[in-house]
Protein backbone atom coordinates (compact mmCIF):
# COMPACT_ATOMS: atom_id res chain seq x y z
CA UNK A 1 0.00 0.00 0.00
CA UNK A 2 1.31 3.43 -0.94
CA UNK A 3 1.22 6.03 1.84
CA UNK A 4 0.68 9.76 1.28
CA UNK A 5 3.97 10.48 3.05
CA UNK A 6 5.78 8.58 0.25
CA UNK A 7 4.40 10.91 -2.43
CA UNK A 8 4.96 14.37 -3.85
CA UNK A 9 2.01 16.17 -5.44
CA UNK A 10 2.68 17.10 -9.05
CA UNK A 11 -0.74 18.17 -10.32
CA UNK A 12 -4.21 17.12 -11.43
CA UNK A 13 -5.35 15.12 -14.45
CA UNK A 14 -7.48 17.64 -16.33
CA UNK A 15 -8.66 16.25 -19.66
CA UNK A 16 -8.24 13.74 -22.44
CA UNK A 17 -5.87 14.39 -25.30
CA UNK A 18 -6.71 12.53 -28.49
CA UNK A 19 -8.57 9.25 -28.75
CA UNK A 20 -5.93 6.73 -27.65
CA UNK A 21 -5.97 7.31 -23.91
CA UNK A 22 -3.42 10.09 -23.60
CA UNK A 23 -4.29 12.35 -20.67
CA UNK A 24 -3.28 15.87 -19.73
CA UNK A 25 -1.95 16.79 -16.27
CA UNK A 26 -1.95 20.40 -15.03
CA UNK A 27 1.25 20.66 -13.01
CA UNK A 28 1.91 22.35 -9.67
CA UNK A 29 5.69 22.26 -9.93
CA UNK A 30 8.59 20.98 -12.04
CA UNK A 31 9.35 17.90 -9.92
CA UNK A 32 8.30 15.45 -12.67
CA UNK A 33 10.51 17.17 -15.27
CA UNK A 34 13.54 16.90 -13.00
CA UNK A 35 13.12 13.21 -12.07
CA UNK A 36 13.38 9.98 -13.98
CA UNK A 37 10.25 8.30 -12.70
CA UNK A 38 8.72 5.16 -14.17
CA UNK A 39 5.39 5.55 -12.37
CA UNK A 40 2.83 8.24 -11.78
CA UNK A 41 0.51 7.70 -8.81
CA UNK A 42 -3.11 8.84 -9.04
CA UNK A 43 -5.54 9.24 -6.17
CA UNK A 44 -8.63 7.25 -7.17
CA UNK A 45 -11.48 6.66 -4.72
CA UNK A 46 -9.22 7.55 -1.78
CA UNK A 47 -6.49 5.10 -2.81
CA UNK A 48 -3.10 5.80 -4.36
CA UNK A 49 -2.85 3.78 -7.57
CA UNK A 50 0.44 3.57 -9.51
CA UNK A 51 0.46 3.61 -13.32
CA UNK A 52 3.55 2.81 -15.39
CA UNK A 53 4.37 5.75 -17.65
CA UNK A 54 4.94 4.58 -21.22
CA UNK A 55 5.59 8.07 -22.55
CA UNK A 56 5.19 11.70 -21.54
CA UNK A 57 5.88 15.10 -22.99
CA UNK A 58 5.54 18.68 -21.87
CA UNK A 59 2.99 21.13 -23.17
CA UNK A 60 3.33 24.53 -21.50
CA UNK A 61 2.54 24.10 -17.82
CA UNK A 62 0.82 20.84 -18.72
CA UNK A 63 2.20 17.36 -19.25
CA UNK A 64 0.70 14.71 -21.51
CA UNK A 65 0.94 11.12 -20.28
CA UNK A 66 0.55 7.76 -21.98
CA UNK A 67 -0.03 5.16 -19.27
CA UNK A 68 0.07 1.36 -19.40
CA UNK A 69 -3.46 -0.04 -19.49
CA UNK A 70 -5.03 3.28 -20.45
CA UNK A 71 -5.48 3.01 -24.21
CA UNK A 72 -8.95 4.35 -24.90
CA UNK A 73 -11.04 7.45 -24.30
CA UNK A 74 -13.25 5.56 -21.84
CA UNK A 75 -10.29 4.37 -19.76
CA UNK A 76 -8.67 7.82 -19.69
CA UNK A 77 -11.96 9.53 -18.84
CA UNK A 78 -12.02 7.67 -15.49
CA UNK A 79 -8.77 9.45 -14.55
CA UNK A 80 -9.92 13.02 -15.24
CA UNK A 81 -9.96 14.99 -11.99
CA UNK A 82 -7.57 12.64 -10.17
CA UNK A 83 -4.76 14.22 -8.19
CA UNK A 84 -1.37 13.16 -9.57
CA UNK A 85 1.71 12.31 -7.51
CA UNK A 86 5.16 10.88 -7.93
CA UNK A 87 7.12 8.75 -5.50
CA UNK A 88 9.56 10.64 -3.27
CA UNK A 89 12.03 7.84 -3.93
CA UNK A 90 12.13 8.93 -7.60
CA UNK A 91 13.57 12.32 -6.67
CA UNK A 92 16.86 13.58 -5.34
CA UNK A 93 16.28 13.33 -1.58
CA UNK A 94 18.28 16.51 -0.93
CA UNK A 95 16.19 18.51 -3.40
CA UNK A 96 12.77 17.46 -2.09
CA UNK A 97 11.05 20.26 -0.26
CA UNK A 98 7.46 21.01 0.52
CA UNK A 99 5.91 22.01 -2.82
CA UNK A 100 2.28 22.31 -1.74
CA UNK A 101 0.29 22.11 1.48
CA UNK A 102 -0.83 18.57 0.59
CA UNK A 103 2.81 17.46 0.92
CA UNK A 104 2.61 17.81 4.71
CA UNK A 105 0.02 15.10 5.37
CA UNK A 106 1.53 12.88 8.06
CA UNK A 107 3.78 15.67 9.37
CA UNK A 108 3.82 16.83 12.98
CA UNK A 109 2.48 20.26 13.90
CA UNK A 110 3.82 22.04 16.94
CA UNK A 111 1.95 25.02 18.35
CA UNK A 112 4.57 27.76 18.83
CA UNK A 113 2.77 28.97 21.97
CA UNK A 114 2.70 25.44 23.46
CA UNK A 115 5.76 23.56 22.11
CA UNK A 116 5.01 20.52 24.29
CA UNK A 117 1.77 19.92 22.35
CA UNK A 118 2.24 17.96 19.11
CA UNK A 119 -0.35 16.90 16.55
CA UNK A 120 -0.28 14.84 13.36
CA UNK A 121 -1.83 16.16 10.16
CA UNK A 122 -4.41 13.63 8.90
CA UNK A 123 -5.49 15.46 5.76
CA UNK A 124 -5.49 18.83 4.02
CA UNK A 125 -8.71 20.51 2.90
CA UNK A 126 -7.79 22.72 -0.04
CA UNK A 127 -11.27 22.84 -1.57
CA UNK A 128 -11.55 26.58 -0.80
CA UNK A 129 -9.14 29.52 -0.69
CA UNK A 130 -8.84 28.97 3.07
CA UNK A 131 -6.62 25.90 3.35
CA UNK A 132 -7.20 23.82 6.49
CA UNK A 133 -5.28 21.01 8.16
CA UNK A 134 -7.26 18.29 9.91
CA UNK A 135 -5.32 17.14 12.94
CA UNK A 136 -5.35 13.73 14.61
CA UNK A 137 -7.69 15.15 17.30
CA UNK A 138 -10.14 16.06 14.46
CA UNK A 139 -9.62 19.83 14.84
CA UNK A 140 -9.31 21.96 11.74
CA UNK A 141 -6.69 24.68 11.79
CA UNK A 142 -5.94 27.24 9.09
CA UNK A 143 -2.71 26.95 7.11
CA UNK A 144 -1.33 30.27 6.02
CA UNK A 145 2.21 31.46 5.42
CA UNK A 146 1.75 34.17 8.09
CA UNK A 147 1.19 31.48 10.77
CA UNK A 148 4.28 29.42 9.91
CA UNK A 149 7.15 29.86 12.35
CA UNK A 150 9.45 27.07 11.12
CA UNK A 151 9.56 24.16 8.67
CA UNK A 152 11.78 21.16 9.32
CA UNK A 153 11.79 19.18 6.04
CA UNK A 154 14.08 16.49 7.41
CA UNK A 155 12.03 15.63 10.51
CA UNK A 156 8.68 16.59 8.92
CA UNK A 157 7.75 19.12 11.59
CA UNK A 158 5.79 22.32 11.01
CA UNK A 159 5.79 24.91 13.80
CA UNK A 160 2.78 27.23 13.64
CA UNK A 161 1.19 29.99 15.62
CA UNK A 162 -2.22 28.39 16.11
CA UNK A 163 -4.88 31.08 16.66
CA UNK A 164 -6.49 31.22 20.13
CA UNK A 165 -9.66 29.19 20.49
CA UNK A 166 -8.75 26.53 17.94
Amino acid sequence: MILRSELIAIGTMTRLHGKRGEIQCRTLNTMWDEAEAEFIVLELDGLYVPFRVLDWRGKGEDLLFTLRGIDSEAAALRLVGAKAFMLRSDTDAEAVQMTSWSDIVGWTIIDAAHPDQRYTIRRIDDSTANILAELDDERLIPLHDDLVQAIDDKQHILTLTIPEGL
